[in-house]
This record gives structure tokens, C-alpha cells and sequence, in this order.
């Protein structure tokens, strides 16, 4: 499972300095201010997903790095692990989840782990979730989003289109989006994106 008690402020850091990055660099790159990330690293705050995609751009690492531990498990591409169901097969109630700072924001893995070429996410919306922040997610290939509850504002730049129940789009992820769910209602859509973003 990933991890969700490690510490991100403390992963931030060690990355960061593994670089020889300043704070102030890293938060200048970042758009965030150098409190935010003091106050990030120390553990004594949480930023938004939008905040810690940020982030994680500019130290050149997935979304999901900052949420795992540095051991990486091995794809299951060869033959050899067959009889390892959970190489290859994600049972509904086994999937991984990945926590996010943002309440009103979860994500389901389902495919066995990141280390694919493939990201395959379930994310659910709790209602109003609505964030100010529109950035790009990879560099290239595409993302492909299909609704399977409520609705979604799928924003890209600044044209906005309204996705409801068995609505899909499909997009580069490199231009700058932002995905909410501006109803009373909640929202979980099928995320699938090459190459992964998390």
C-alpha cells in the first residue's frame, strides 16, 4: 500500500537537498512562497494537491514519489511472476488509495502499482471542490477522463466544459487544467493517463 503516514515535508526536503536546491529556489519554481514550504517541510501545514504537483515539477519526481517510499516494486512484465495475482490483478477491495492533504479529494489506484507506463485512477469529488490553481500535470501524452458519477469542470487554460454521468474527454495533460466538481453532489470520474503523472 503506499505509504500514507510517511511524512511529505520530510520526503520535500530530502529531495530538495539531495539537489543542493535552496528552500527559496525550489519555492520560487514552485510559485509557492518560502513560508509555505518552510512550514511544508516541517510538517506543521499540508498543501493542496495542486500545491504539491508543484512541487513535485520542479524536483523532477511523480506526484506519487512524494507519497512513496524509495523502494520501487518490480512490473510485472515477464512470465516469471504469473502466479502473483497482485502483480497484474487490482481486486475492488484491495485497491491502494492515495491521501491527499485535500479532503475533498481521494484517489483510487487500479492498476497494481506506478510503475507503468499507464496510470489507471478512480478520484472522487466530495461536492464543491473547487481549486484556484490551473497547471499542466506531464510533459506530452494524454489523459482520458470518463465520468461515472455526478459532474465534473474540466478546465483547460481558459475553456471549461461540463462532463456529466458517461461524459468523456481526452487531452495532452502538458496544458495547464484543473479538474472540480462544482455541484452539491459528489463526483468520481476514471482517470487514465500515459505517461503517469502521479
Amino acid at each position: 500500500m503506499l505509504e500514507e503516514e510517511l511524512d511529505v515535508g520530510k520526503k520535500i526536503k530530502s529531495l530538495r537537498t539531495a539537489k543542493n536546491m535552496p528552500a527559496k529556489q525550489l519555492a520560487g519554481e514552485a510559485g509557492i512562497s518560502f513560508g509555505m514550504l518552510s512550514q511544508l517541510e516541517k510538517g506543521s501545514t499540508q498543501g493542496s494537491v495542486e500545491t504539491l504537483r508543484k512541487i513535485a515539477k520542479v524536483l523532477d519526481v511523480t506526484l506519487a514519489h512524494l507519497f512513496t517510499n524509495n523502494k520501487e516494486e518490480e512490473l510485472a512484465i515477464t512470465s516469471e511472476n504469473l502466479e502473483n495475482e497482485k502483480s497484474y490483478v487490482v481486486r475492488k477491495n484491495e485497491r491502494k488509495k492515495i491521501s491527499f492533504p485535500d479532503p475533498l479529494y481521494t484517489c483510487e489506484l487500479l492498476v497494481p502499482d506506478l510503475q507503468g507506463e499507464i496510470e489507471l485512477l478512480q478520484v472522487n469529488m466530495e461536492p464543491n471542490r473547487i481549486t484556484e490553481d490551473v497547471i499542466p500535470h506531464t510533459k506530452g501524452g494524454e489523459e482520458c477522463d470518463y465520468v461515472l458519477e455526478g459532474e465534473i469542470v474540466v478546465t483547460l487554460r481558459k475553456k471549461e466544459f461540463l462532463l456529466k454521468k458517461g461524459d468523456s474527454i481526452r487531452f495532452n495533460p502538458e496544458i495547464p487544467h484543473k479538474i472540480e466538481n462544482r455541484s452539491s453532489l459528489k463526483a468520481s470520474y476514471l482517470s487514465v493517463i500515459t505517461p503517469v503523472s502521479f
